[in-house]
């Protein structure tokens, strides 16, 4: 059984919604069924919890926007759904459902107050009307394919707009409610982002939830992989807007995810996949618009392939240096503490690198160091991960490669994925690209 999501470009409209239905007829004989998960079409979230909250107001626009997003997706049926009964039938389901967001933006005007648990139950809206037409739309061209609340199954706290799963109950709700329709062979199309509490109270896990859904319900179903469909062909060797050559590559672990995503790379965000790394379910991330692209997996175990896999970085920081003593006192300042992107000591002295991205972000570093510590204003953090990033011949390499730049600092990270390069700011790009075309 595969878990497949989708996310909000691959389902934006019918065009795109139309190459993920036959991505998914090319799987439609997996054993075990298929669950497609789904994220709202593209800019609709922002739309719902912007609508939400100017509905206090009680707004003509409130509903003239509201109808207008209704009128959109309906647009998505009339050029998505060929078969008269079947785009009859989704056009009435998306009527419903907009009929119910209107009266909902109506409770809220008359209230006068939006909270954040109405933010949850508009901005889920997104989600159920995407789902709900495209479980039609599949079975319009003969996919044996059904309509699943995640809500059902999906089990979390009260704490609204970032609500955490509780994955044992989810686990067993989904073995009591989603997996027996997955044992048919049918293709179950359920909703990214969302959850209900104990009591039906609908919540949202935050952004990026809908990859996190994927993982938590693929690991609570027992999935033998997750697949991630966007609009790459996997994750990158490097930004390709600053390595034009950078390209996917084929396999990383889930600790290397982690350096990446922390340092600056546009990948997955580590915590949403956690809980399919941890039961042992590879992840692949795949492109919706080039479907035959191999894409990347990422595993839980260690990687063989190269020393390295990829680069990245991080601009617009301040590297500190001092005393240790001094140090720990600057690194607990309200104004320093939240901007710690590194850091490395040795036997009596120690080093910050502070993410300081605008003036404001600088002049509260200014007034944390008093003068206490040596600073560079213009440093930038470079990043190699991979396999070896510690060995010593891949040092030695490193070291060789940047020879001629400034060079700050050098250092391994505290895992064992990542090797670190603090570099002047204006000399950042030439070491990134320095170390792709050498190394990786």
């Amino acid at each position: 059984m595969i878990v497949m999501k989708f996310g909000g470009t691959s389902v934006q409209d019918a065009s795109a919604l139309r190459k993920v239905a036959a991505i998914i007829s090319a799987h439609s004989a997996e054993d075990g069924g298929l669950l497609v998960v789904l994220s709202a079409t593209a800019k609709t979230t922002n739309l719902l919890l912007d609508l939400a909250q100017r509905a206090v107001h009680v707004s003509d626009e409130v509903h003239s926007d509201a109808q207008s997003l209704i009128a959109r997706h309906e647009s998505i049926v009339e050029e998505l759904i060929d078969d008269a009964v079947f785009r009859d039938e989704a056009l009435h389901a998306v009527r419903s459902l907009g009929s119910d967001l209107l009266r909902y933006l109506d409770g809220i005007a008359v209230l006068n107050e939006c909270t954040d648990q109405s933010l949850d139950v508009v901005a889920s809206f997104g989600e159920r009307l995407s789902t709900t037409l495209f479980a039609v739309a599949l079975r319009s061209i003969g996919a044996k394919a059904e309509y699943f609340d995640a809500r059902t199954a999906m089990r979390t706290d009260a704490v609204a707009t970032r609500a955490a799963v509780n994955m044992s109950e989810t686990r067993r709700l989904s073995v009591e409610h989603l997996a027996p329709r997955l044992q048919t062979g049918h293709v179950v199309v359920t909703q990214g982002f969302i959850g209900s509490t104990a009591d039906g109270v609908t919540t949202t896990l935050g952004r990026g939830g809908s990859d996190a859904s994927a993982a938590i319900l693929g690991a609570a179903i027992h999935a033998r992989e997750i697949q991630i469909w966007t609009d790459v062909s996997g994750v990158y060797s490097a930004d390709p807007r600053i390595v034009p050559d950078a390209r996917p590559v084929p396999s990383l672990s889930f600790g290397e995810i982690r350096e990446l995503a922390l340092y600056g790379a546009k990948v997955l965000h580590p915590d949403a996949i956690k809980p399919a790394i941890d039961d042992g379910i590879p992840v692949r991330v795949l492109n919706t618009f080039q479907p035959d692209d191999a894409g990347t997996v990422i595993t839980s175990d260690n990687v063989a392939h190269g020393a390295l896999h990829a680069v990245t970085g991080v601009r617009s920081c301040v590297l500190v240096r001092g005393a240790d003593d001094v140090i720990d006192r600057i690194r607990t300042s309200e104004h320093v503490r939240h901007r710690i992107m590194l850091e490395a000591r040795s036997i009596e002295h120690a080093l910050l690198v502070l993410h300081a991205p605008d003036d404001l972000a600088r002049t509260e570093i200014e007034v944390a160091l008093a003068g206490l510590a040596t600073r560079h204003d213009d440093a930038a953090i470079v990043v190699a991960t991979g396999p070896k990033a510690h060995d010593p011949e891949t040092i030695e390499q490193l070291g060789k490669v940047l020879d001629g730049l400034t060079l700050y600092a050098f250092m391994n990270g505290m895992s064992p994925w990542a090797s670190f390069a603090i570099v002047p700011d204006t000399e950042a790009l030439d070491a990134i690209r320095r170390i792709h075309g050498s190394m990786l």
